[in-house]
């Protein structure tokens, strides 16, 4: 039986030169998209697109521009009265309707949806997932016929319906999430752009800059040989149609010949010769030998175009794979938003700018290098410094994946590392390993590069031991074989597992060698810049910090350029929108800047600003050259994305680091400043010193509490008011006041933001260091290293050479701080890292080869088998009862209560998700987001809402982890038997109520008043097991020391041993003292 070979929908649904049709009016050639355009062409229900990069948007309209032939309208969900009249029109007159931007269902949804959904849909009458369903005459396709015509009802009026009739819509929202009601009424299709799209578009952009005219005559072939495919296949199809219609010899038909011989003389087609020895007149068709001959002269000089082409695919290559990179930054900060057409400009610039070469691999290179760097300086410009080293890591991983250098196993390894396999090997190490160290090395044994790798470890376990104590580990060799056989990337898996504190410089030096030093070193903010590449009608925007204000830096920068004067400036809030909008109106018309700042607190009002911000663009012409508007806002989901994809976004953050600080301040400087006081020296060697401590005192903020108990947000204008002072007194005065300089630095200008007085003590012993007589001496020791010290006073390019050869990751003995405290930052450094990476990382597949279901599936299992019983609070309060004499009693009820939430909420969470991967149950965002955080190792969020800190750690630890640990405090050692001699206190869900109840029972005991009484502490020597309980008061374990130790031997506080992060406290004592007054304590323990 004949049947057709390789049948698919493209070839059953679309014949060639209609999909011929589409590419030519902007359809992307990749087989999704073609698929989507059949989709939306054959499907019942009418589409909506998501189309983040505008591709389908621009392909409808050109679409609707060759085939709807009554016209079409092009309306937004905001247009109101035109939404409802182009509607109207529509439905009447046979038009296409493109909807752009539809939104989501949120609250601003009602507001810009509510009279398209009165329209043509059901909405939601409030804020529930409901639909009203008298509203959906449109999307339900509800027509009905009356005396032979057919109408639709809409609102309160019928409507004759044309059938040319067509309803598309779009949405700009990369993730929406449209409500189930909605999506059973429209055939939801993405758009969004792919890989081998986009390597297409790129190859006709880099080939129409490079060789233009082969991509004219490309791009004329194609046209003419759709044209005469198309007029082939009209042709082929009309003769079908009359020998259909024919009656009686076909040869007698007069119509039919005439055709024939028309058709023949077009593109002859074919021959008609009568079947022998059959009765009725049967004829069969035979085609010539010239059918289609000028069409395959054409296929044939396309092939050799398309080769031609080709040469230039690893431009193409690398531009698409760049564009993703950027593309994964939008879910690790809704602000982080790309156009396509950016990406087009930035890349059609790469070209022009390009070295040149009469070479094609060379000039290939130069295009790749130029506009790789081009693309991270323009992108840094608008990233969060914690986000920078990060980006540089994604271009350098997805470079090295396109070359084939990275497998995406050893990808995820790195990232998440390995599931720990159930074989153990005892660990080789003295004591110089941590057994949870070890366990990281035995699962690189998951990865099959690295299988013998625990042989050659346990093996050589001096050389590993000096690998582990280096300070710069990624330098260090690897023993035997292992040191050539791996990798630069597999080499960074290893300093991942054994030495995750000292990854970012592996990073760096990782990035260095692959891209190039520059790609480590962010450019500074460069207002001008961005300024410079501005249009009228594009929107410049400020990514705000917590703590950062750029106006005082813009109003300076409006008086540069004397637009100070013009410049109109609000803080957006409940009613100002409108006071915007007339800003914006007489701006635009008569020139001037308008500053709208802290859109974040005005988001009912960005629809409005996403519509003004269009207008600009649409009528540009009208725009005043000279106008500008710049918006703040912090980071929030609800801001356009249509604007921060048109306009050029910044952030404006102290760098990170001591260098690039000091770099940031100096290249703020020039030679006339330098010189301009009256004890030029003088000045310079202060004024070093000064910008070194404002460097000094915002970076200490990286090591959380061991920097300051409160992070302050020092601010640039604080180190710019300091300056002029400093200027200021050393002209003023002959001998230079340091304590008058140190009175305003430490208490104005810097301690005006300090509030802790131990900080403010912090704050004013550096400053004694830096601005001090001593500091006018050449080789003044800044830090006991001297890499940090005065240098010659010289110019502002002397001062540049200096800075730039300082380190880029300072050692923390600059900050006063014992050398470990760089492993607690770096190695909090380092998850976060990798946790946002994880984060947009695809969760497809696992290393071990199991799918994702099956690795969550697995886990789940695992947790749930390890979860303990819940605890029968009616049993244990009939134990413990209530008493007046014993709070303890109500603390450990309350204890119990708060596990069992726990407990209760783990199991039920970890049972409905092993059903819904089985398909026995709905899959709810709840339950996927869980699986996801599961899947990456992290801890739930749903459980995090009722769980206690400790238990955020992990739940997956040999020994069953904090979760069983508490269990055993609760159960064993308390409701067992009876109040333990020594409580644990890490274990509790909340602390202060076990610490009133102490304060409790102690002042019931003795009768007096709880808010006379407060804890003294007092360290023991004594081991756990030999205490007893004390009749007041009570001992806890479970306390724990960073940045130092408890010296048993001295009984006080010492220096921490290297390595050496956290130590517990030995079990303190809690005893009591009277509050007799605000200068003294009474002691009023009994023991």
């Amino acid at each position: 039986m004949e049947h057709t070979e390789k049948c698919d929908i493209v070839s059953t649904l679309a014949k060639p030169v209609q999909i011929r049709q589409w590419t030519i009016c902007g359809l992307p050639t990749d087989s999704l998209s073609i698929e989507n355009g059949i989709i939306m062409n054959s499907a019942d229900r009418w589409p909506l697109m998501i189309d983040p990069q505008g591709q389908a948007n621009r392909f409808i309209k050109k679409l609707a521009q060759e085939d709807a032939t009554n016209g079409f309208d092009v309306v937004k969900m905001t247009d109101g009265k035109l939404l409802t009249r182009a509607l109207e029109n529509g439905i009447r007159f046979g038009k296409w309707v493109i909807i752009e931007n539809v939104l989501e269902y949120t609250y601003i949804c009602f507001f810009c949806f509510k009279r398209l959904y009165t329209i043509f849909s059901s909405f939601f009458v409030t804020q529930k997932k409901t639909l009203d369903p008298q509203l959906e005459p449109i999307l339900q396709r509800a027509v009905f016929s009356l005396k032979g015509e057919q109408y639709i009802k809409l609102g309160d009026n019928t409507i004759h319906y044309n059938n040319s009739f067509k309803l598309l819509m779009t949405t700009k929202l990369p993730n929406p999430h449209y409500p189930p009601e909605l999506q059973v009424k429209v055939t939801l299709l993405n758009f969004t752009v792919t890989p081998v799209g986009l390597q297409d578009q790129m190859l006709g952009l880099v080939v129409a800059k490079e060789a233009p005219q082969l991509e004219i005559k490309k791009n004329e072939l194609v046209v003419s040989s759709a044209a005469m495919k198309k007029q082939l296949q009209e042709i082929e199809t009309k003769i079908l149609q009359l020998l259909k219609e024919a009656k009686g010899d076909i040869l007698d038909d007069e119509n039919l010949i005439c055709f024939l011989s028309e058709s023949k003389k077009t593109v002859r087609i074919f021959t008609i010769i009568p079947k022998q020895k059959k009765k009725g007149g049967q004829y069969e068709l035979y085609f010539s030998q010239e059918i289609n001959v000028q069409v395959k002269e054409q296929e044939k000089v396309e092939n050799e175009i398309d080769s031609a082409r080709s040469g230039y695919l690893p431009v193409a290559y690398r531009a698409s794979v760049l564009y993703f990179c950027v593309s994964d930054l939008a879910p690790i900060d809704p602000m982080y938003q790309f156009s396509l057409q950016w990406f087009f400009s930035l890349f059609e610039n790469g070209i022009e700018n390009a070295t040149p070469s009469n070479e094609l691999h060379k000039r290939l290179q130069h295009i790749n290098d130029y506009f790789t760097l081009s693309l991270y300086r323009n992108v840094c410009r608008s990233l969060f410094e914690k986000h920078k080293l990060l980006f540089s890591f994604l271009l350098t991983v997805k470079i090295l994946q396109s070359e084939k250098k990275i497998s995406a196993e050893e990808y995820r390894f790195l990232v998440q590392v390995g599931h720990i396999p159930n074989t153990m090997v005892s660990n080789p190490s003295n004591g110089w390993l941590d057994d949870n160290v070890w366990r990281k090395v035995l699962a690189l044994e998951n990865l099959a590069v690295f299988n013998g790798f625990v042989d050659a470890f346990v093996k050589n376990t001096k050389v590993m031991q000096r690998y582990y104590n280096a300070s710069v580990p990624h330098e260090e060799s690897l023993p035997g074989e292992w040191d050539k056989k791996l990798n630069d990337f597999q080499k960074l898996i290893v300093v991942r597992t054994l030495r995750p504190d000292k990854m970012n410089i592996a990073l760096q030096a990782f990035i260095s060698k692959h891209l190039g030093q520059i790609f480590i070193e962010p450019p500074p903010f460069d207002l001008q810049g961005s300024y410079d590449i501005s249009k009228s009608f594009s929107p410049l925007i400020f990514i705000l910090s917590s703590g950062a204000d750029p106006y005082e830096e813009l109003s300076a920068f409006a008086k540069v350029h004397n637009e100070q004067e013009k410049m109109l400036s609000i803080s957006l809030g409940m009613g100002q929108g409108p006071i915007a909008e007339k800003y914006i109106s007489q701006a635009k018309e008569n020139g001037g800047w308008v500053v709208l700042q802290n859109c974040h607190l005005c988001t009912s009002w960005l629809p409005k600003l996403e519509k003004i911000c269009e207008e600009l663009q649409t009528n540009s012409a009208e725009v005043h050259p000279s106008f500008r508007l710049w918006l703040t806002s912090m980071p929030t989901p609800k801001f356009p994305v249509s604007i921060l994809q048109n306009g050029i976004k910044m952030t404006n953050e102290p760098p990170k680091g001591l260098r690039a600080n000091l770099l940031r301040s100096y290249l703020g400087f020039d030679d006339d400043f330098l010189n301009a006081s009256k004890k030029p020296d003088p000045f310079k060697k202060l004024l070093f010193g000064l910008c070194l401590y404002h460097a000094l005192i915002l970076d200490r903020r990286k090591y959380g509490p061991l920097g300051w108990n409160i992070p302050y947000a020092f601010r640039e204008s604080d180190l710019r008011v300091c300056i002029q002072q400093l200027h200021d007194f050393l002209d003023m005065f002959e001998e230079i006041p340091f304590k008058v300089i140190h009175f305003l630095i430490y208490d104005i200008n810097y301690g005006g933001r300090v509030t802790d007085e131990i900080d403010r003590h912090t704050s004013k012993t550096i400053l004694n260091d830096f601005i001090t007589p001593d500091a006018l001496c050449d080789d003044y020791k800044f830090s006991p290293s001297g890499v940090y010290r005065s240098i010659p006073a010289c110019n502002k390019e002397g001062y540049l050479t200096y800075i730039k050869s300082l380190p880029l990751v300072p050692e923390p003995e600059v900050f006063g701080f014992h050398e470990n405290a760089n492993i607690t930052f770096a190695t909090e450094e380092t998850d976060t890292l990798f946790s946002v990476i994880a984060s947009i990382l695809p969760r497809t597949s696992h290393s071990s080869g199991k799918t994702k279901d099956e690795m969550v599936g697995e886990t789940a299992r695992d947790i749930e088998i390890k979860v303990p019983a819940i605890i029968n609070v009616d049993a244990l309060m009939k134990q413990y009862p209530t008493t007046h004499e014993e709070s303890m009693n109500t603390v450990l009820v309350q204890e119990a209560i708060r596990y069992n939430r726990l407990l209760q909420r783990i199991k039920k969470s970890l049972h409905d998700l092993q059903k819904a991967l089985k398909g026995e149950m709905v899959m709810t965002t709840e339950l996927e987001t869980m699986g996801n955080a599961l899947f990456d190792n992290l801890v739930p969020q749903n459980w995090e809402a009722v769980a206690y800190p400790i238990v955020l750690h992990t739940l997956q630890q040999k020994n069953g982890g904090p979760l069983y640990k508490c269990f055993v405090l609760l159960y064993s050692n308390w409701i067992k038997n009876g109040t333990p001699n020594v409580y644990w206190i890490s274990g509790f869900f909340f602390p202060q109520a076990f610490l009133t109840g102490t304060l409790q029972n102690y002042a019931r005991k003795h009768v007096k008043p709880i808010d006379t009484i407060s804890f003294g502490f007092k360290v023991m020597s004594h081991e756990e097991k030999e205490l007893e309980p004390p009749s007041d008061g009570c001992y806890i374990k479970g306390l724990f020391l960073e940045g130092c130790r408890w010296d048993r031997e001295l009984h006080a506080l010492s220096d921490s041993k290297p390595r050496e992060l956290f130590v517990e406290m030995p079990t303190v004592s809690f005893v009591f003292f009277f509050k007799k007054n605000q200068d003294r304590k009474e002691n009023c323990n009994t023991n």
